[in-house]
């Protein structure tokens, strides 16, 4: 069995989300996870998606209490349901 080397702990909840790719329109999407550092996003069409695209997220926080959250993040994963996100620090760049 493979040991767990995640950063952060992922949490199991669904919540609505605001995805919206750099040059389009905001699209509704709901988790099927949540940590600190990134989301796993259902989807029908993962290939909308590409990977390495950023995207701007917005939703409410249930880790933090329900706090109005924007944060920009990177498509790092692309499977057959859905996309993976890790967050960014934009000051970074």
């Amino acid at each position: 069995m493979s040991e767990n080397n995640r950063r952060h702990t992922r949490h199991d909840v669904q919540i609505d989300v605001t995805l919206t790719l750099m040059e389009d329109d905001a699209r509704a999407m709901q988790t099927r996870d949540l940590s600190e550092g990134g989301m796993f996003l259902e989807t029908a069409t993962p290939s909308d998606f590409p990977l390495g695209e950023m995207i701007h997220v917005n939703y409410l926080n249930p880790l933090r209490d329900n706090d109005d959250t924007d944060v920009d993040a990177i498509i790092v994963r692309v499977s057959d349901n859905g996309i993976g996100v890790a967050f960014i620090e934009m000051d970074a760049f």
